[in-house]
């Protein structure tokens, strides 16, 4: 039997401890960590003749274009932000600031609401920015579907309630 673990709780742990072994993994790689479900019933939600990548199209198509991959950056340890930023360079956009998902938090204008293609910083229970991606799609309740490096050790696309969101940034 598989022991499942929730990704906050993984991130929670990556946060709070900040170390990497020799080989840069964080303590939580060895962690299992429920797999990636499938977002088929997700994606429905989003109405018929709405696009998924309208608007940040070519940041998402570039996100999405590494949808299943491991690591590409070449960086150790966590890697969300790094992801980020490779995206972002790929894109003809300038990188974040650094390898923390909180310097998302200070790379463009801090948007009201959800934006496809704007960048998403998700929280731990305690409030901390602990992951980054991109919005690949808005629902009805406010949860968005995230693009982002990391998630599971590989580039995925997950369901985020609205409440889990610190703060959408434009890349524009």
């Amino acid at each position: 039997m598989q022991t499942r673990i929730a990704i906050p709780a993984v991130l929670a742990v990556v946060m709070a401890s900040g170390a990497a072994d020799a080989n840069g993994r964080s303590p939580a790689a060895a962690l299992p960590v429920a797999p990636a479900p499938s977002f088929d019933a997700a994606r429905a939600e989003i109405p018929s003749g709405a696009p998924r990548s309208s608007g940040g199209g070519d940041v998402i198509a570039e996100a999405e274009r590494w949808l299943g991959s491991r690591n590409m950056t070449g960086r150790g340890g966590p890697w969300c932000a790094h992801f980020a930023s490779y995206v972002l360079e790929r894109t003809g956009r300038r990188p974040l600031a650094n390898g923390m998902a909180s310097s998302a938090l200070s790379y463009g204008r801090r948007l009201s609401e959800p934006k496809v293609g704007a960048l998403a910083v998700v929280s731990t229970r305690i409030g901390h920015a602990a992951h980054v991606g991109f919005v690949a799609g808005v629902h009805a309740d406010g949860s968005i579907d995230l693009v982002s490096g990391n998630w599971g050790r590989r580039v995925s696309d997950a369901p985020v309630a609205r409440r889990s969101v610190v703060a959408f940034v434009d890349v524009m």
